[in-house]
């Protein structure tokens, strides 16, 4: 969200950024407001009890959606309105102080609620405020003016939420990296980030970024067991979240060395953290295709590295893999079948060369920063333009390029 509220500024338009105070990963809060990059942005208070108790977890989302709605009834009227689906339900606050105050709303879907919750067993379909979240979230994304999406996975789920008579207003918009910034090392070009972590003389297999429940991990652990006997062959898991704890137990109990964790790393080190692994994992546990899509697969193309994608084959980044021939795709407890494919690749260094070519270059036809900047310009214009409000009434308004209008968002 950052690199596209700051390439919307470059292109001329007025962006603040609405948030809360805390950390992703804790720590101290940040300011209530400032300024970067032409990108203005205003944080909401919350409380900050954290994730320890579901008491303190349901304080913190609540007492956010009011510190976001009395910020944004005090700030200057925008035209647009674009709301995540993180926190859940937030996008109730955008869609109702937006048609207070005339606006129009955007709802950006990166999951899907209360369904992925219910397909990790967070959630009981069966539980009544299950089904008032629920209701609440269709009728919100029914009453949106326009809704993007992830996936065309994705376009599927939320189709059938909203109906067919509002499919036109679903953009299908991938999520992307900038590979002006991340982009492959050149053949003798020096890894400061693999010789740090003595890496060099290892074929690695990597995962970098949350280590959350949507991922498929055991798959993965097992295909370490089994590899345990290759000394040359290592798992490298760069990042931190709810399923480290399992990579940690599952290490300790087979006594594995050549499973490895590192916490994140510093953004500037990205692109040589990333080109460390010679394979990089995305996983995806399953029934999670269409309500979650694996933003680290574009950071991974960006970058000319072969992808192993393991979990749920209906996901749009195994279908991504498998028409482009930029990885490979391993189903939930094919471990035998990964455990082949990542000796075959360290065995075949033309292989992964060729596979990490043709990752970039389908990067650079389709998934670059810029491409998925003008997709969004293009959705915003026609949310601005003649469509229908979802109140049934026809809102005619003359399009307006991104070069001329003194919008803002």
């Amino acid at each position: 969200m950052t690199e596209l509220a700051e390439s919307l500024v470059e292109r001329g338009l007025e962006v603040t950024a609405l948030a809360g105070r805390g950390r992703y990963n804790g720590g101290e809060r940040l300011a209530p407001s400032e300024s970067l990059r032409g990108v203005r942005i205003e944080r909401a208070w919350s409380t900050s009890f954290g994730k320890r108790s579901t008491l303190g977890r349901i304080s913190d989302y609540l007492s956010f959606y009011l510190g976001a709605s009395w910020r944004m009834l005090r700030l200057p009227r925008h035209e647009l309105v674009m709301a995540l689906t993180t926190p859940p339900l937030i996008g109730l606050v955008a869609l109702a102080v937006g048609r207070l105050r005339q606006m129009r709303v955007v709802m950006l879907v990166q999951d899907v609620y209360p369904d992925i919750a219910i397909a990790l067993g967070a959630l009981s379909a069966r539980n009544p405020a299950t089904r008032v979240i629920d209701w609440i979230s269709r009728r919100t994304l029914k009453r949106a003016d326009r809704i993007v999406v992830l996936s065309q996975c994705m376009r599927d789920r939320i189709a059938a939420k909203i109906g067919a008579e509002r499919v036109s207003r679903i953009d299908v918009i991938h999520n992307w990296a900038d590979g002006s910034d991340i982009r492959p090392l050149a053949k003798n070009e020096p890894n400061p980030f693999a010789k740090a972590n003595n890496l060099d003389s290892s074929f690695v297999v990597l995962f970098s970024g949350n280590l959350g429940r949507v991922n498929e991990f055991s798959t993965v652990l097992e295909a370490a067991r089994l590899l345990r006997g290759r000394g040359d062959i290592v798992f490298l898991f760069v990042g931190d979240g709810a399923k480290t704890r399992e990579i940690e137990e599952f290490t300790l109990q087979h006594k594995l060395t050549n499973v490895r964790l590192l916490p994140y790393q510093p953004r500037a080190q990205l692109r040589y953290s990333l080109a460390a692994g010679h394979a990089s994992l995305v996983t995806l546990a399953d029934g999670l295709a269409g309500l979650s899509v694996p933003s680290k697969a574009y950071a991974i193309m960006a970058a000319g590295r072969p992808m192993l994608f393991v979990g749920d084959a209906r996901s749009e980044t195994a279908r991504i893999i498998e028409t482009n021939g930029c990885g490979a795709v391993a189903r939930s407890g094919e471990s035998g079948r990964l455990a082949s494919i990542i000796e075959d690749w360290a065995a075949n260094g033309t292989k992964i060369e060729e596979m990490g070519r043709a990752a970039r270059a389908l990067f650079e036809e389709r998934f670059d920063r810029q491409q998925a900047v003008e997709a969004y310009v293009q959705s915003f214009e026609k949310c601005l333009s003649n469509v229908e409000s979802p109140a049934g009434d026809s809102v005619a308004r003359e399009a307006k390029s991104d070069r001329e209008a003194e919008a803002n968002l």
